[in-house]
């Protein structure tokens, strides 16, 4: 089928299994993903990156491995992006600083360790801010007092 106006998709609280497939990020009018509360694993696809018009991106509450991509910095649109329960590792890339529009960012329950990094002091919008649950390190940095929405 063409699913190419498809704008909402949300596959939530199901017992969906393998990976995210690639291809999702061929749906460009796609504002809406939640694929949350699903035995998900592998890898963020990096072509979610390319979802321009997403607004809510969650893939919590699933197996998900690997790091957290600095692609996901380049939706610009992105307002929620919830990312808690996985086994997210490595550290949170910079990149996310980038996402002006964000409210709200869940990355707690992983396995993500290195530093906070101070680009997100640059999120003007940020309400919502849940790092809990990682293996991170270092200073809280100064920047984050930006965030003035907090």
């Amino acid at each position: 089928g063409n699913f190419s106006f498809l704008s909402s998709l949300d596959l939530s609280s199901n017992n969906l299994s393998g990976r995210i497939p690639g291809e999702l990020g061929s749906l460009q009018n796609l504002t809406w993903l939640d694929l949350s509360s699903n035995n998900l694993s592998g890898r963020i696809p990096g072509e979610l990156g390319s979802l321009q018009n997403l607004g809510y991106l969650d893939l919590s509450s699933n197996n998900l491995s690997g790091r957290i991509l600095g692609e996901l910095g380049s939706l610009q649109n992105l307002i929620g992006l919830h990312l808690s329960s996985n086994n997210l590792s490595g550290r949170i890339p910079g990149e996310l600083g980038s996402l002006q529009s964000l409210e709200y960012l869940y990355l707690s329950s992983n396995n993500l360790s290195g530093r906070i990094p101070r680009e997100l002091g640059s999120l003007q919008q940020l309400t919502d801010l849940d790092l809990s649950s990682n293996n991170l390190s270092g200073r809280i940095p100064a920047s984050l007092g930006n965030c003035t929405s907090l």
